[in-house]
């Protein structure tokens, strides 16, 4: 078992305090949880909110939220964490924290996030906060263990942020503008799911987890996930077919940046042989979601 490096006598200072903000980037998986904030504050500012303290807590709570349920997930699957390449390195399984020290920068996390979003006026925002909680960390986590397709009631998770940003602006949770602002987050979740699955199929053999591909062959998967990237490029251009985005320039270099990235897809084969094909596709779909969120937030700045 390696020596926990926040603790470790021969690293210096600054490498002592540079290892532990590593461990708690990997624990809170820190680029993710910061999408998740994002995606918050878009919804917050696609309502039209204004500019004030709120959504500052809106983002930061939700983006506490995220950290505090990538910490408990990892708490709750330190067994398979153990199994697979790509998560063995994590906190847990290579011993740099304690699991008890885990679970309650995991409850930390989660409490500040909650206490955040109690701040703000009504209740709802701080409802659907907890309800993402408890859908990622009681329904979708233990899920994974029972069924292949996980990753479809998962993808419900992925949809609350926005909304947690609509209520938070004022707005009413089922009107059109807030169903399809969702419903584009929900599904990109899935094909963002089963590309990191195909990146890493090797991984899933060893993990003992349901195994999607003895259920679906490798190719009809990918050519069912092609169904899903077109359904979200679809989801994208509601919104300036719609009048969602107001900037002219913003609506152009929207329009524009989703025809490059769509271009860059299919010009790749759809071969699970190879690697690189795949991951290229993986970080071409996260980058259009990184790209829709952007221009939802700018284009309430330009407006």
């Amino acid at each position: 078992m390696p020596v926990p490096t926040i603790n470790n006598p021969t690293k210096t200072l600054p490498a002592q305090i540079a290892s532990l903000l590593q461990t708690l980037r990997q624990l809170f998986r820190a680029e993710l949880s910061a999408m998740v904030a994002l995606s918050a504050l878009a919804g917050y500012l696609f309502f039209g909110g204004l500019w004030s303290p709120h959504p500052l807590l809106v983002t930061a709570g939700v983006g506490l939220l995220a950290a505090g349920c990538s910490a408990l997930n990892q708490w709750q699957e330190q067994d398979l964490d153990m199994c697979m390449e790509r998560t063995q390195n994590r906190p847990l399984p290579t011993g740099q924290l304690a699991p008890h020290i885990a679970l309650l920068l995991a409850s930390l996390a989660i409490s500040g996030g909650s206490l955040l979003l109690l701040a703000l006026p009504g209740s709802l925002s701080l409802l659907l906060g907890l309800l993402a909680v408890i859908w990622y960390n009681a329904v979708y986590t233990p899920l994974k263990r029972h069924t292949a397709f996980a990753a479809i009631p998962g993808a419900i998770c992925g949809a609350l942020p926005p909304l947690i940003g609509w209520t938070a602006a004022g707005g009413d949770l089922l009107t059109h503008k807030a169903l399809i602002l969702a419903g584009t987050l929900f599904v990109w979740q899935i094909p963002h799911t089963w590309l990191l699955l195909c990146r890493y199929r090797d991984d899933l053999q060893r993990s003992g987890l349901p195994n999607i591909f003895k259920t679906i062959p490798t190719q009809r998967l990918l050519r069912i996930n092609n169904c899903w990237l077109a359904g979200l490029f679809l989801c994208y251009l509601l919104f300036p077919l719609f009048g969602f985005i107001h900037s002219p320039l913003l609506m152009v270099s929207f329009v524009f940046g989703l025809f490059i990235i769509a271009l860059s897809i299919l010009k790749q084969p759809a071969d699970v042989k190879r690697a690189d094909s795949v991951s290229r596709t993986f970080h071409l779909t996260n980058i259009s979601m990184a790209l829709f969120l952007t221009v939802l937030i700018l284009d309430r700045l330009v407006n």
